[in-house]
């Protein structure tokens, strides 16, 4: 099949109401679950990999995995550099052969985020990348956790402002925007509800892509009335996570004897698939190839 771009999936999923998930993976039984999701489910998959699972699996690495997998399953599969803090490990991923950058500049000042921004978009185009995302507005909490007590305290003020996105977008011309309108990393006791409102006065005024962080906790219902909106990808990573870690601390209750990595990690690989199935699903990516 004809090897779709990643901007041709978030345009088709703009039109159609639905969104991408994208699922950060840190090591291959992860991504495995993730492929098993996608090939069942026929969707197109985006993966990505932050800073700290780059460092740990390696950027070559990850594309060398994603590529072996688009060959082997012919799945429209993009890799994204998530929360990328500077343009030298950007550019680092970029080099890589990453199909998709977020540059994430929010503990830059507005102008020093957007000079960077630039110089990220401008690397980009050279090489040949789909997309890149932009951030100024930054997603509190802590990435990838559980939490027994309440989210973070969130301050409207802080919320991405519709006319700092417009000239942001038009200033940078990066291709989607992460905005802050109440998802928080990680999941708590209660995680808090989206500000519906301030989103969609962001999407009058830009006409890049919306996305939304912090996606694992947030109250379905106000997941699906931001991807009915416009939103177009949702990151989805600590449930991944739990779901890998906590059925691996089981099986190793349950077997303590056994060495053996491939029966250990078995049932850990089910049940990332299970939950990145049920994702996909209630986004709606499912037969979207």
């Amino acid at each position: 099949m004809v090897q779709r771009t990643l901007k041709y999936y978030y345009t088709k999923a703009r039109k159609e109401g639905w969104a991408l998930p994208q699922f950060n993976f840190s090591c291959a039984e992860q991504l495995q679950g993730i492929i098993e999701a996608g090939v069942h489910l026929k969707a197109p998959l985006l993966l990505g990999t932050s800073e700290g699972d780059s460092r740990f699996l390696g950027k070559t690495q990850a594309v060398a995995l994603v590529e072996s997998y688009r060959k082997d399953t012919r799945l429209p599969i993009f890799l994204n550099f998530d929360h990328g803090k500077s343009f030298e490990s950007v550019k680092e991923a970029i080099e890589a052969g990453y199909d998709a950058v977020h540059f994430d500049g929010s503990a830059f000042l507005f102008k020093e985020n957007i000079a960077i921004a630039r110089k990220v978009v401008a690397l980009a185009r050279k090489n040949r990348i789909s997309v890149v995302e932009g951030e100024f507005s930054e997603i509190p909490g802590k990435h990838s956790s559980f939490h027994k007590g309440e989210a973070p305290l969130l301050s409207k003020d802080s919320f991405t402002d519709p006319a700092q996105a417009r000239e942001f977008v038009r200033k940078t011309g990066v291709d989607s925007l992460a905005v802050l309108i109440g998802t928080v990393h990680g999941i708590y006791k209660k995680n808090p509800n989206l500000d519906l409102e301030r989103l969609q006065e962001i999407k009058k005024h830009v006409m890049s892509f919306l996305v939304l962080h912090g996606g694992s906790g947030t109250p379905p219902r106000d997941l699906l009335a931001a991807v009915k909106t416009g939103v177009v990808k949702v990151n989805i990573s600590t449930e991944l996570r739990a779901a890998f870690t906590n059925t691996l601390r089981e099986t190793l209750k349950k077997e303590p004897d056994e060495i053996a990595p491939y029966n250990i990690f078995v049932p850990s690989v089910r049940a990332v698939q299970k939950a990145a199935e049920r994702h996909i699903q209630f986004l709606g990516s499912a037969n979207k190839i």
